[in-house]
């Protein structure tokens, strides 16, 4: 989805980029053509001085009203050159936008998805947890403090058959640490 957004941001720009360099192509055919009428202008009284004088001066004059006419026709050929750029902009520029719409409606599509799955998933683990907790307390009711109880039942059913068995009594004075813990 980045890809698309960053393919559609690369389009824009070169469009952008396309766009400058048109106007400042524009800057100097507008400034080229501003010359030519200046140039035009001074060849026009020049001609006009010159028709009255001579007919070389004609034909000179001739060529320069058919680098005038050439001249516009390079202005109206850049004017529709500048048209069906706009246009293209133009249309570009609704396609950017509506893909733009259709992207910003998916990822919120997508988002939402992601957070219902989220909530689903966090669900699922605080069951899970409060399932594994309750386990872990029958567990430990039901099986460990009977084992323990047998355990100690066990301790002192052997100490009774090491007393029973031992034949020989310990002195009282001295201590016992198996018998202490017994007590």
């Amino acid at each position: 989805m980045e890809n698309y957004l960053l393919a559609i941001l690369v389009i824009v720009t070169f469009l952008l980029i396309v766009q400058a360099v048109v106007f400042v192509g524009f800057y100097f055919l507008a400034k080229r053509i501003v010359e030519l009428v200046e140039r035009v202008g001074q060849l026009q009284s020049r001609a006009e001085y010159l028709l009255k004088n001579t007919e070389p001066v004609l034909q000179l004059s001739k060529q320069v009203v058919g680098e005038f006419k050439e001249a516009a026709g390079y202005f109206a050929q850049g004017a529709q050159h500048v048209s069906a750029i706009t246009e293209m902009f133009k249309d570009e520029a609704a396609d950017v936008k509506s893909l733009l719409g259709d992207t910003t409606a998916v990822a919120r599509r997508e988002l939402d998805k992601a957070k219902a799955q989220a909530e689903q998933m966090q669900r699922a683990l605080a069951t899970t947890t409060d399932k594994f907790q309750r386990t872990a307390d029958i567990v430990q009711h039901s099986v460990l403090e009977p084992a323990r109880e047998f355990s100690y039942i066990m301790f002192g059913v052997r100490r009774a058959l090491e007393v029973l068995t031992a034949g020989k009594s310990l002195p009282v004075n001295r201590v016992y640490q198996d018998e202490e813990m017994f007590i």
